[in-house]
């Protein structure tokens, strides 16, 4: 996966920066919509990438069916997150967004060990 170092290094800083701003109790800011904004679109594109692969008999992963349960979980878990916090505009909406991000870095992580 070549752009699981950038995944990981994205989810992390935007997940950290929810939580930062979600602990000094202010709502989610557009930096950090922006940024769950620009996560997702990498993680769109990972998941495009790891499609073609999976087509195209490059990867072969042990168990398809887990690798493709991350992949998808990876790229609907952001969505879901964003949601409830365009929704929820308080600090509970920036610690939803900065917990969603941290969760798809574990996700992200599973996913390299499935592949």
């Amino acid at each position: 996966m070549p752009l699981l170092p950038v995944v990981l290094v994205a989810t992390l800083l935007v997940g950290l920066y929810g939580a930062v701003l979600g602990l000094r109790d202010r709502a989610p800011d557009r930096a950090l919509l922006r940024g769950v904004l620009l996560l997702q679109g990498l993680l769109l594109v990972q998941a495009a990438l790891a499609v073609y692969r999976l087509v195209q008999g490059d990867e072969h992963p042990p168990s398809v069916g887990t690798h493709a349960g991350y992949v998808l979980l990876s790229v609907l878990l952001l969505p879901g997150a964003f949601a409830l916090t365009v929704e929820e505009r308080t600090r509970f909406g920036s610690l939803v967004l900065g917990a969603g991000c941290l969760v798809v870095a574990v996700v992200e992580l599973r996913l390299q060990a499935t592949a």
